[in-house]
């Protein structure tokens, strides 16, 4: 309790993905690092780096999401069980939620960096929802034939980019 008032989005968190028959599917889980931020310069330091773990079926890790060191752009490493690269994920230059922005999207890049292989995108839903609600609408976009874990990772991505980037640390009466 007293790190999810003190620490806002920064905290750490579990997220419990389930079916519709209540069976936990999906399990992300990302660890408290005290000097953790979304500054891009500092992720390339162990502590300082945002990390999710991503498991299915629960207790068995299929990937991780590490937020990666960059001078600008926010950038994110998709990663395997066993620490193999599979995708990049580089966000936009300016990461905001103002009304002239429109939807902010993160494309997912292959391991060489030049395929799109997908999109996490947070959705523009309009000027009344975005200034009177903390609710985000996202979506994400991958081909059909994608392995189910990459899936799974990049579900990871978009919480750890929501988290980092579109929460806010006060309540604001919302």
């Amino acid at each position: 309790m007293c790190m999810r008032q003190c620490c806002g989005p920064n905290r750490a968190f579990t997220i419990h993905i389930t079916d519709n028959s209540g069976q936990e599917v999906l399990r992300l889980s990302r660890e408290f690092k005290c000097c953790a931020c979304g500054l891009c310069w500092c992720a390339g330091i162990d502590g300082c780096s945002h990390e999710v773990v991503v498991e299915a079926p629960v207790g068995q890790v299929i990937g991780y999401v590490r937020h990666r060191s960059s001078a600008w752009k926010p950038k994110f490493t998709l990663y395997t069980a066993d620490e193999q690269e599979i995708g990049h994920i580089e966000g936009p230059c300016c990461v905001c939620n103002c009304p002239c922005c429109g939807d902010v999207n993160f494309p997912v890049l292959s391991t060489d960096g030049e395929t799109n292989i997908g999109n996490v995108a947070k959705q523009w839903t309009g000027a009344m929802h975005e200034f009177f609600t903390d609710a985000d609408t996202f979506s994400i976009s991958f081909p059909m034939d994608m392995d189910v874990k990459m899936k799974g990772v990049m579900f990871g991505a978009l919480f750890l980019i929501d988290f980092m980037y579109f929460e806010q640390s006060q309540n604001n009466n919302h």
